[in-house]
């Protein structure tokens, strides 16, 4: 049976102290962004396009009145960068949001968020840390790069899941299981026992890592966003994320952003 009072699994109610919490987190990250001269955007809860972003299993979807599939939004990067470029044509290329994305079977998640069109994942990564840091938060900066694991599969045959599920009994080559040990910057500077097409992508770790000394490489980490195109990164404690962001291409345009994860962070400042 189900009571009046019930709320679905899944779903976000706060109240009291945490709504309070939530709100004063989501004032601090906003006074951030227009103190770098990012716009506001609230998008649509509705989208066409979220394939684009997760996989098919992930999203809650149904159909409209002309039959076409449509998902409750389950990421915002693709559809904020396309709504820019095609639907409000503005001349601002820098745009942040305060909204919930929704996952199947029925999970609600609120995050905050920037994009940057044609803009660079130092300036937006920047951005992401300077607001935690005027959280009182200081977490684990990891960073990866996409096109790595995607390099060691056609170069060595594996398949993809096996670089994300780590079968180190399938890592042959020396140069891959050196690769497996990376973690630190120092770890960037001799690159020669590398193939050359994992080396440029190495390359291009290196300089971002290079703007945060204490940053964790974690070249071979695959993550489940379809979108990303070039380095991203996690912001973490202990297994849990509280950030990710990186490159990707929309519309053939190159694209920078991240998503805090206020639930999880709520936790943390009640924590």
């Amino acid at each position: 049976m189900i009571l009046k009072h019930d709320i679905p699994q899944g779903a976000k109610l706060y109240f009291g102290k945490e709504a309070k919490i939530k709100r004063e987190i989501e004032t601090i990250a906003a006074e951030v962004f227009e103190t770098l001269e990012f716009e506001e955007i609230i998008t649509p809860f509705f989208s066409y396009h979220q394939l684009e972003a997760l996989d098919e299993k992930e999203l809650i979807r149904f159909t409209d009145d002309k039959n076409r599939s449509v998902a409750l939004r389950g990421d915002s990067s693709i559809d904020i960068i396309r709504l820019v470029i095609k639907r409000l044509k503005s001349e601002a290329r820098k745009w942040f949001y305060v909204q919930p994305v929704f996952r199947a079977p029925s999970a609600e998640m609120y995050q905050i968020g920037a994009e940057s069109l044609e803009g660079e994942l130092k300036e937006i990564l920047e951005a992401n840390m300077l607001i935690f840091q005027r959280l009182g938060k200081n977490y684990t900066l990891q960073l990866s790069h996409i096109k790595i694991p995607q390099a060691v599969a056609e170069l060595t045959g594996l398949d993809i899941e096996d670089i994300k599920k780590m079968r180190l009994y399938k890592f042959q080559q020396e140069w891959l299981k050196k690769l497996v040990s990376m973690h630190t910057l120092e770890d960037l500077e001799d690159l020669s026992i590398y193939p050359e097409t994992i080396q440029k992508y190495l390359r291009e770790l290196k300089e971002i890592a290079g703007n945060f000394k204490k940053a964790v490489i974690a070249p071979l980490y695959v993550t489940n966003l379809r979108y990303y195109t070039g380095v991203f990164y996690r912001l973490l404690k202990n297994n849990t994320v509280y950030a990710k962001g990186g490159e990707y291409l929309v519309e053939g345009k190159k694209s920078v952003g991240f998503s805090i994860y206020t639930d999880n962070l709520l936790k943390d400042m009640n924590g």
